[in-house]
């Protein structure tokens, strides 16, 4: 009675073809979790201009730039939004400096002048919409870079590029005023 097996060769050969197919699989496997983390940045940014939109046309202006959750309390306590918006990409990133300021969330901020030079040379594109919309609040959030540069990410230079995920707001005055009690969540 003849008993089979598989050789050792026949063996080497298998554990080969595992190790090549995983060498494929989770390069892209990382990859579509940035793409995927991009893809609700993007979306998320959009819901964020659409909740200040509407805020717009029941207030009369936009509330303004603060720093952390309190620029999103008066769309919390209003009921266009349920929580803060938080940014994806900073999850467990504590120690970046900004999120001491921003909490992890979505920031919306006028682009000062002083600030619009270091936009106009770090990313041009960006500067001619910003000017061509009429100077508009910008929302934005960190990148898969996370490099705090005021470069637009693109997904075309890869997907660990330098970059914020950057969208233009709304036009409005945005006094924040010194009223933080009334920016308190409720």
């Amino acid at each position: 009675m003849k008993r089979s097996a598989f050789t050792l060769i026949e063996l080497l050969i298998v554990v080969a073809i595992i190790g090549i197919l995983a060498a494929i699989a989770v390069p892209n496997f990382m990859a579509a979790r940035v793409r995927a983390k991009v893809a609700r940045s993007v979306e998320e940014q959009r819901v964020y201009r659409q909740t200040q939109q509407l805020y717009k046309l029941d207030i009369g202006d936009i509330p303004g730039h603060y720093d952390g959750k309190e620029e999103h309390c008066p769309y919390i306590n209003l009921g266009y939004i349920s929580a803060p918006l938080k940014d994806p990409f900073m999850e467990n990133k504590e120690d970046h400096p900004g999120f001491k300021y921003q909490q992890g969330m979505y920031h919306s901020t006028h682009i000062t002048e002083s600030w619009s030079q270091d936009v106009k040379l770090l990313n041009p594109q960006l500067y001619d919409q910003w000017t061509g919309a009429g100077k508009p609040y910008a929302v934005y959030g960190e990148g898969p870079g996370v490099c705090g540069a005021w470069v637009a990410y693109d997904t075309s230079n890869g997907l660990q590029s330098c970059g914020i995920i950057i969208g233009l707001g709304i036009r409005g005055k945005g006094e924040p005023g010194g009223n933080l009690d009334a920016r308190k969540c409720k």
